[in-house]
């Protein structure tokens, strides 16, 4: 029997690692640039020092409250036509974007800035969602790719610009238009 690795360092607390991500959550409602970890680690009753052991910046903190609240919130049903899938994926997103949107916007900000952060973003952002929307589609050539470009495109105009909603009218449309690529 090997023997025990000698401790290297306080344990990991689990409970205030799931305060923090939603303290962080709660707090961005107002965008991402207000959120302080100052306030986080209020918010959640805990010190900077036990968020910085798991999170190396304030960006990363609230990219991983907001996957982690994203990932409870999509969802892709198995049954029904493609159609159905593809609009039942698509008003969920805009559901969720409708609660995070403000902080979205300020992610979107800093990979657009931020090499190492935008690396982040398409590999545990971007790249699921993408591939989720392909499955749905049931293809990945370049007219699938096209649809989901322009479902997505469509989507982070309306968040970013703002000129209208991301409602269920706007998300038949977008997949009106995405299916008639295919």
């Amino acid at each position: 029997m090997p023997a025990p690795r000698p401790s290297t360092g306080r344990a990991r607390n689990e409970q205030a690692r799931r305060d923090v991500l939603q303290a962080a959550l709660d707090l961005t409602g107002q965008g991402v640039e207000a959120v302080t970890v100052d306030a986080i680690a209020a918010r959640a009753g805990v010190g900077k020092q036990t968020i910085y052991r798991w999170w190396p910046s304030k960006w990363l903190l609230v990219f991983d409250a907001l996957l982690t609240h994203a990932d409870r919130g999509v969802t892709t049903p198995a049954d029904g036509s493609r159609r159905d899938r593809l609009l039942f994926f698509t008003t969920s997103t805009f559901e969720l974007l409708n609660e995070v949107g403000p902080a979205l916007k300020g992610l979107m900000g800093q990979a657009q800035v931020n090499p190492a952060f935008a690396t982040e973003w398409r590999d545990r952002f971007v790249q699921p969602r993408r591939q989720a929307l392909l499955d749905v589609l049931g293809s990945t050539n370049a007219d699938a790719q096209a649809a989901v470009d322009l479902i997505f495109g469509g989507m982070w105009y309306r968040l970013l610009v703002g000129h209208g909603p991301l409602d269920d009218a706007y998300a038949r449309r977008l997949v009106t238009a995405a299916l008639a690529l295919i």
